[in-house]
């Protein structure tokens, strides 16, 4: 089971679920007791739903990976399922209704907003010329209309409670606008304006209040990270301070379903944590972890009344259960365990910090395998994907599981540049690709080497799209440091990876802001440009729609590793895209990495280990 949804009116829930390699939709009847299947996809994979009204859900898709997506409506039969918009069909060139949903009306039970691009069947220049709009969609008959012309500067809309947009941000020249309008106006005028950095604005408008006059925001105005205020869209001031994390970031708001209170902050250090204001849910929620000491309880859906709603409790060691918790009678039932896995099989997640070479300190998290106390271990080093504003997380994560109980330690850095940290933090990666951001993984390995956990022999790098441009980079850039690598769709070529296709592009240029700042910048670090340094088997998966590592990085790749004469396997499936979410596609790649990690990692090699002691790369 995975992201459950309950109905309003509290009596079903509608989840994900795997179905024949592809993830569907099920749903539970508590008046019957009764569990179904209701859409069962037959070329995409459900990414989400939810529902509209008590009647009907809405669904989105991924087809063949290319990230345009499918979307879709359905009764609770799944014999009426409406196609509200296509996903586009790279591969043959024509080209479909290509939209996201921009707000789901929550308090509109027929409606949804779309944001997209009307275009007919045709060449893909079509594209180019296309302009975007604001679709309001009948889920029940699939009537669209235009209620708002999107222009080209904007990146971002928010709406209020009534579905009108009220709020959207403008990037000209590198500066971001706000611009607000009331209720009754359709004119915008401006209300805060700062320059833009790619990632973060000073402001993150996240939902209007209930009366869709207060606007909470994340305001990094004057701060290194964002606290949580509320602003008046009427006297057009900002508030004090409602919350700021003592450590880490805040992640998220709890409000009540109608949006006129809020009940708790959410916020991220070494692990998850919410702060109640409200102080019934903080007793309420204070039993809860008395209830199960030592896990995570999450609030994931509630009922309109706020009576039904579903928690989820987790750990570090237990992927997690979903319970029914009536709030009106207190009483707690399981829904479903996510995973039928025992905790006492599972590693601890231990959070850990370190100092790199130039004196920044680094925070991140070691599982070891069982029986790795006193005796050194092989390690692989799993940098995340992003890289910028994304980071690692404490709680069940089922790769790092995956290795650990194949014997191998597994460390996960937040590198320079993750989130979590603050803006200072974050901007000390701009321009570090394969530089200081390579450097803070070296770093981490020297350190678990020092610890003596690590094997210096026996270290392993393996990571996703920018994980996997760093193990590319790992076996190119210090190519001593590691005995093999596996990249999973990872960009080997920086100058091609980040030349982009869309036509919709606001006029912040990414690649030069944040990657590098010239081509000439680029190829320093593409390790496309040495690959006749790598001296250690790789392991390398690439799926052939993927729209954001375009395979012209595998085809480019390959092509040198051959002329090499390099020791390389490789995966390229042909209808996945950015990482594999067809369950056979998935499992063929895990089964390949382990029996590569099992070849090329696993064998001890004392003489080997006590030779790189010696000369292992120093910090320095």
């Amino acid at each position: 089971m995975r992201s459950p949804e309950i109905s309003p009116d509290g009596t079903r829930i509608a989840f994900l679920t795997p179905v024949e390699n592809r993830m569907a939709i099920g749903l539970i009847d508590f008046s019957t007791g009764k569990a179904s299947v209701v859409v069962r996809p037959t070329d995409e994979n459900v990414l989400g739903c939810f529902w509209k009204g008590n009647d009907h859900l809405v669904f989105y898709a991924d087809v063949g990976g290319n990230e345009s997506f499918f979307i879709g409506a359905t009764d609770l039969t799944g014999k009426r399922i409406r196609r509200i918009a296509e996903s586009q069909k790279w591969n043959d060139r024509t080209v479909g209704t290509t939209a996201r949903i921009l707000d789901p009306l929550k308090f509109d039970p027929d409606h949804i907003m779309l944001k997209g691009a009307l275009v007919p069947n045709g060449d893909n220049s079509l594209l180019v010329s296309a302009h975007l709009d604001l679709l309001k969609v009948n889920v029940g008959t699939g009537r669209r209309s235009s209620v708002y012309p999107v222009e080209h500067s904007e990146r971002d809309e928010l709406l209020d409670n009534a579905g009108r947009m009220r709020l959207r941000e403008r990037i000209v020249d590198g500066v971001a606008t706000w611009e607000l309008r009331s209720a009754e106006s359709s004119e915008f005028h401006q209300v805060a304006q700062f320059k833009f950095n790619g990632y973060e604005s000073p402001w993150d408008p996240l939902v209007f209040g209930s009366d869709n006059e207060t606007l909470y925001v994340l305001s990094l105005e004057g701060r290194d990270r964002a606290a949580l205020c509320r602003y008046n869209t009427r006297t057009e001031t900002m508030g004090p301070v409602v919350f700021e994390a003592p450590e880490g970031a805040i992640t998220g708001i709890v409000m009540s379903y109608d949006r006129s209170r809020l009940l708790g902050v959410r916020w991220e250090s070494e692990k998850p944590h919410t702060q109640w204001l409200d102080p019934k849910e903080e007793e309420i929620h204070a039993k809860l972890e008395r209830t199960f000491p030592g896990m995570i309880v999450e609030s994931v859906s509630r009922s309109a009344d706020d009576h039904v709603e579903i928690l989820l409790v987790y750990s570090d060691r237990d992927p997690g259960t979903y319970y029914i918790f009536d709030r009106k009678h207190g009483a707690l039932s399981v829904l479903r365990r996510i995973r039928d896995l025992d905790p006492k099989r599972l590693q601890p997640v231990q959070p850990i910090e370190f100092k790199a070479r130039d004196g920044l300190e680094l925070h991140g998290y070691l599982t070891l395998p069982a029986g790795a106390r006193g005796r050194r271990v092989p390690l692989i080093i799993h940098p995340h994907g992003g890289p910028f504003g994304i980071r690692d997380h404490w709680g069940y994560d089922p790769e790092v599981q995956f290795l650990a109980s194949r014997g191998y330690a597994v460390l996960q850095v937040n590198y320079r540049g993750s989130g979590g940290y603050g803006s200072a933090f974050l901007n000390k990666g701009r321009y570090q690709w394969g530089r200081a951001m390579q450097d803070d993984l070296t770093d981490a390995v020297n350190w678990a080497i020092d610890q003596g956990i690590a094997d210096p022999a026996r270290v392993a790098i393996y990571g996703a799209s920018y994980g996997g441009y760093a193990a590319l980079a790992g076996v190119t850039l210090t190519p001593d440091l590691y005995c093999c690598a596996v990249n999973y769709v990872g960009a080997a070529d920086l100058t091609i990876t980040f030349a982009s296709d869309s036509a919709y592009q606001n006029d912040y240029d990414y690649q030069k802001e944040w990657v590098g700042p010239d081509r000439e910048y680029l190829e320093a670090t593409s390790p496309l440009r040495f690959v006749d340094r790598i001296r250690v088997p790789t392991l390398h998966a690439y799926g052939d729609n993927d729209p954001r590592v375009k395979i012209r990085n595998w085809n480019r790749l390959e092509a040198e590793l051959k002329k090499y004469h390099k020791t390389y396997v490789s995966i390229e499936e042909t209808n996945q895209g950015h990482g594999f979410r067809n369950t056979a596609s998935s499992q063929h790649f895990y089964e390949a990495m382990e029996a590569f990690f099992a070849k090329y990692l696993a064998p001890e090699k004392p003489a080997e280990t006590a030779r790189l002691l010696q000369t292992r790369i120093h910090k320095d």
